[in-house]
């Protein structure tokens, strides 16, 4: 037996890489990405995960379709360069939008449409308090995208986060630091979809499992 996260989901990570983070957290930070994506089947008939870094930008590392296995993917995370810059998610949510969830991208009708935001610090580009935060948040919700959002230590600003993710009680997680990110794991993969108890081998997808009544 082995736990099994079941969901058609074409999953988002926006990651800051912000200088407040420091390099070995960067690195935490980046297996706590790897180790959700872990929880799920990546393939074309499953799970597909794209990654949004943001700086002083943003910028996609990959969309939706780049990386079809678990092993690739994992190994791309892991590399993925760290800035040491300011906290551009205004933008990251933008391209998240108009990039990543973008008709002729990847994104599949029938799938959960998913985007963890993970950051230890406030959104300060153009400037700190930007209303184009919230404005393109508002857009990416409208789009049916699920914003969630993880915060890191207590440099986050929890009001404006819960603001930024689709439900305030449900989608926003808060962590001491980022050595106790593996602690919400199973708890942010049991939100994104159901987690059960079977044989991987007879799981099948379901396109609505975080909410039918079948699965909860």
């Amino acid at each position: 037996m082995m736990y099994v996260a079941v969901c058609l989901l074409d999953l988002n990570f926006a990651v800051d890489s912000s200088s407040s983070l420091g390099t070995a957290n960067w690195n935490t930070a980046l297996q706590f990405v790897a180790d959700v994506s872990s929880q799920f089947t990546i393939g074309p008939s499953d799970a597909q995960v794209a990654f949004v870094r943001f700086g002083d930008r943003a910028t996609v590392e990959w969309g939706l379709t780049r990386y079809r296995d678990r092993t690739s993917l994992v190994n791309a995370i892991r590399n993925v360069p760290y800035l040491r810059e300011r906290t551009n998610l205004n933008d990251a949510l933008y391209l998240t939008r108009t990039e990543v969830f973008a008709p002729g991208r990847g994104t599949r009708p029938d799938a959960l449409k998913v985007t963890i935001i993970l950051t230890d610090g406030e959104d300060n580009l153009p400037d700190v308090g930007t209303p184009l935060t919230l404005q393109n948040a508002t857009a990416c919700k409208n789009a049916g995208i699920r914003l969630m959002a993880v915060g890191v230590s207590d440099g986050v600003d929890e009001q404006r986060l819960r603001q930024i993710v689709s439900n305030p009680q449900r989608d926003f997680y808060r962590v001491d630091d980022v050595n106790a990110l593996r602690n919400i794991i199973q708890q942010l993969t049991l939100q994104i979809c159901v987690t059960t108890p079977v044989p991987s081998s007879s799981i099948k997808p379901h396109s609505s499992c975080f909410t039918c009544s079948a699965c909860i």
